[in-house]
């Protein structure tokens, strides 16, 4: 920890110009070059307040030298800025004239004033790197903590995904057969989203959804398609947030799945769309095929599951859901806000 309060403290002005010049002479560069803007501001003024509060300035370079470039820089400031001062403006021997007494009290006051405002801006940095170091190290650990949750969650999916297979497999039924492979169909496409939520997304809650999309889209057709039949898909790369991101997946995974399956009977070709695009805080999923059609009261084919888990996740979308269908083949439109 004390390394990273250490690199905290560096990435000031120094630091970040240290490909270019060597910290310490940025530190003198600030440390000379603000006593004396501020220095020229106060004979500006001169003519104005007179001798009035000489090193009042002075304290404003302080700060801003101290945030800068740090306590080494704000001391060089206030060397360079009180000869200055008791130069020009505060001795007797001062450009502007003489002066009645010299207030040697009154600048002893001062410098020890100057001093205490250098250190207590030191250590307020050095508590503000403390507490960045602080968090950095816990979101470190939380960094490693989710991954390793993540690893573990993926595995999971894995394992139950091959036991399902592996039942699949050794089923003599083939009603039980297939029931099986849907079920393994859906878990792959859930592990998937997780997946991509985990490796891709810009923040723990959202997920660019087109890359896994595409990627959900390749392996149903890897699994499901035959020769003949073509899977077109066209999303716009969108963000929505994880819950979403499953519901969505799972509805391409049924709707094509479903098409793939009953579309096509008796060796027909044909293509499949799939598209997902945005418009004003609002997305639009389309599953569409040229298919032979399916009823118009908007039923899938097959088990009942597959439709009851289309209305399912349309409902957690809060997504209004059109069905057309006919003899050039149905489509889908669901439309949701993101």
């Amino acid at each position: 920890m004390g390394e990273r309060i250490k690199r905290i403290l560096r990435s000031r002005l120094p630091e970040r110009v240290s490909g270019k010049l060597p910290p310490l002479l940025v530190e003198l560069a600030v440390g000379v070059g603000l006593p004396l803007l501020v220095f020229a501001a106060r004979l500006l003024l001169y003519p104005w307040i007179g001798e009035a509060a000489p090193l009042a300035p002075l304290f404003v370079a302080l700060v801003a030298a101290a945030v800068l470039a740090g306590w080494r820089a704000a001391l060089i400031t206030l060397v360079v800025g009180q000869v200055l001062v008791w130069t020009f403006i505060m001795s007797p021997r001062g450009v502007f004239g003489p002066k009645d007494a010299v207030p040697v009290n009154a600048l002893i006051v001062v410098t020890l004033a100057e001093l205490f405002t250098i250190a207590i801006l030191a250590l307020y940095q050095r508590e503000v790197a403390l507490v960045s170091s602080r968090r950095e190290s816990q979101l470190g650990l939380l960094e490693k903590a989710l991954k390793e949750i993540d690893h573990r969650t993926s595995n999971n999916y894995q394992t139950v995904l091959a036991l399902v297979i592996a039942q699949a497999n050794s089923a003599e039924d083939g009603a039980v057969k297939e029931a099986l492979q849907q079920v393994a169909d859906r878990i792959r496409a859930i592990a998937s989203a997780s997946q991509r939520l985990a490796v891709s997304s810009e923040s723990l809650e959202e997920i660019r959804i087109a890359e896994h999309l595409h990627d959900l889209c390749n392996e149903i057709e890897k699994g499901l398609s035959r020769p003949g039949i073509r899977l077109d898909c066209e999303f716009e790369d969108i963000v929505l947030g994880a819950d979403r991101t499953v519901s969505v997946s799972i509805l391409v995974n049924e709707l094509v799945t479903n098409a793939l399956k009953h579309a096509f009977p008796d060796d027909r070709c044909g293509m499949i769309r799939v598209s997902l695009s945005s418009s004003h805080g609002s997305a639009e999923l389309v599953v569409e095929d040229d298919g032979i059609g399916m009823g118009s009261n908007g039923r899938t084919h097959g088990s009942g599951l597959g439709t009851r888990l289309v209305e399912t996740f349309v409902r957690q979308l809060s997504a209004k859901h059109e069905v057309a269908a006919g003899e050039a083949g149905t489509r889908h439109r669901i439309r949701f806000r993101k």
